[in-house]
């Protein structure tokens, strides 16, 4: 026979389990979602001039719209998020793809690190988890501005700032987001 404390412990799972559920579509609710356009988004560049030179932009912060190209994939990740650390070696397998294929120049690839410093993405980069650039947002100013979605968050933008498409979590398929790319960039 299970032990009252067994019984009260499954029910409290169950309670927390229940009150998660419920309010995850919340925490989904403020995100920009297909269709709608991003709000203008000012960005710290990249530190690399080889980073600036990739995104076709000068100074020392940009917006969206700046970003030389016909769809950008712009992702929000968290420095110390595992998720991210498991979707970036898919992401830098996407970014060689795209780099050595006819999507080279039409699209680009964004990483916006929520809460994360300047320091924190010179450790990244020594590292090696990102191929493309990833740029700071240590006050998790564009975070609220995107209705601080959990992370990976990726959206696909057109150069308006357009929501094309938009995915919460780890791209497991790398195949078939470079075929939906394909086919919002034709």
């Amino acid at each position: 026979m299970k032990s009252l404390r067994q019984i009260v412990s499954f029910i409290t799972i169950l309670g927390l389990s229940a009150a998660i559920f419920s309010v995850a579509p919340a925490l989904c609710a403020n995100l920009p979602k297909k269709g709608e356009t991003l709000p203008s988004l000012e960005l710290q560049a990249p530190s690399s001039a080889k980073e600036q030179s990739y995104l076709g932009i000068t100074g020392q912060t940009f917006w969206i719209g700046d970003i030389s190209c016909r769809l950008l994939l712009l992702e929000v990740i968290g420095v110390y998020c595992p998720g991210c650390y498991r979707q970036a070696p898919l992401f830098n397998t996407l970014f060689s793809r795209i780099e050595k294929g006819k999507l080279k120049g039409q699209v680009k690839m964004l990483a916006v690190a929520a809460g994360g410093s300047v320091t924190e993405i010179q450790y990244l980069n020594e590292q090696g988890p990102y191929s493309f650039p990833v740029v700071p947002d240590p006050s998790f100013l564009v975070h609220k501005l995107l209705g601080e979605p959990r992370t990976p968050f990726t959206m696909l933008v057109d150069p308006h700032g357009k929501v094309l498409d938009t995915h919460l979590g780890v791209v497991e398929d790398i195949d078939a987001f470079l075929k939906l790319i394909t086919t919002l960039v034709h």
